[in-house]
């Protein structure tokens, strides 16, 4: 029953039944603190990113690249790698004499262009496919959620041809609402009905309690939808004024297919026989804001675990990734394409977020083991 019971597992890394083990964010926080689990590596999944150089929309303002010639381009530090280089020779070869104006990040980044901060009159921002309404998906949007009226003062001058593809550690949860509800923010949830997707869901019930909490928000009528598509469905179907579910940036799987996103709504889209009403769908339900960044599943080891045998175990599970075979079998099992190592040290902001709404890594294990439960019986059951 190990496989299937994140209670055997932790029980077993107690027992030193177990050496090492692949476990969501609670199990490991609760076999550290019952055990002193380890934890070693983590789940990397890879983002596929564009860049974009934004512009103010009005006349006179530039449209182009090649009206940027020796212009000043607020350009956010989140840009790294292959993303950065793509932007910059673009710059270099169509603006020249472009400056660079350094930023925090996109959000930062279009704040210059929209205030007419020094003087810049670009922005660089990443960017991902999102609904026409989203207020996450790059700079500009962000910045709408803060200072409405963005999205029509600003538009997109150029995007790069090609993504480019962006590690990430974490993923995120999401508040979801319906773009005719009048909810701009999170303060209008205050006293509204709300659907979290699941009490054992740490992104569309931990971090997204929390995110609400920290707005001020006291909600009214709350309930656990049963799953985030049902959470999804609760919020088109306006049977409340909001929801939570998981989010994560859309892949290149969900521009071939027509999705065009990576979070929850993507659940009920594949099902959708064509694309207006696909289209139609992300028009009505859209996602207001993100959670804090929610760690990905941790590979940890049980307490006095050897040094040296588990430089041994990484050092055969890195080569084991870079065959082909290898990164097949860990993208069906985890979706990820890497494992880099991580610390105890990288859960302390979920274990933040566990305090802050009351729920603690051993709830959240009970309740998983009773739906696991109750999924047996109905298998037992034959029903």
């Amino acid at each position: 029953q190990v496989p299937t019971s994140y209670a055997a597992v932790i029980e077993a890394l107690g027992a030193g039944q177990a050496d090492v083990a692949w476990i969501p964010a609670f199990a490991y926080v609760l076999a550290n603190a019952r055990y002193g689990a380890e934890a070693k590596l983590q789940v990397v999944r890879s983002v596929d990113r564009y860049g974009v150089i934004i512009t103010r929309n009005a006349p006179g303002e530039p449209e182009r690249l090649e009206n940027l010639v020796d212009s000043k381009i607020a350009f956010p530090g989140t840009i790294r790698g292959r993303l950065r280089a793509m932007l910059v020779e673009l710059l270099d070869e169509y603006a020249p004499g472009w400056v660079e104006i350094p930023v925090a990040d996109d959000k930062e980044a279009v704040w210059y262009l929209a205030e007419r901060k020094d003087g810049v009159v670009a922005a660089a921002s990443r960017y991902v496919t999102s609904g026409p309404n989203d207020l996450v998906g790059d700079g500009r949007k962000e910045l709408e959620y803060d200072r409405p009226g963005t999205m029509l003062e600003t538009r997109i001058a150029h995007r790069t041809d090609q993504a480019a593809p962006e590690l990430s550690k974490v993923y995120y949860g999401c508040i979801l609402t319906r773009s005719d509800s009048g909810i701009n923010r999170l303060e209008d949830l205050n006293g509204k009905s709300f659907a979290f997707s699941d009490e054992t869901s740490t992104s569309g019930h931990i971090f997204a309690r929390a995110l609400l909490q920290r707005a001020g928000v006291e909600l009214g009528h709350v309930f656990f939808a049963g799953g985030h598509p049902n959470a999804v469905r609760a919020v088109e179907d306006g049977k409340v004024a909001g929801g939570a579910s998981f989010y994560s940036p859309p892949s290149a799987a969900n521009e071939r297919d027509g999705t065009k996103v990576g979070d929850a709504r993507f659940l009920i889209l594949k099902n959708m026989a064509d694309q207006e009403t696909r289209d139609r769908f992300l028009e009505t339900v859209r996602v207001l804001a993100l959670t804090d960044p929610i760690p990905n599943d941790v590979c940890c080891v049980r307490r006095g675990f050897p040094e040296s045998t588990w430089r041994e175990f990484e050092g055969s599970l890195q080569r084991f990734l870079a065959t082909p075979e290898g990164q097949g079998a860990y993208y069906d099992l985890v979706a990820g394409v890497a494992a880099a190592p991580c610390t105890d040290a990288d859960f302390d902001d979920f274990r933040d977020a566990l305090k802050k709404t009351g729920v603690s890594a051993s709830k959240l294990l009970d309740a998983a083991e009773a739906k696991l439960a109750e999924r047996r019986a109905k298998q037992g059951s034959g029903s």
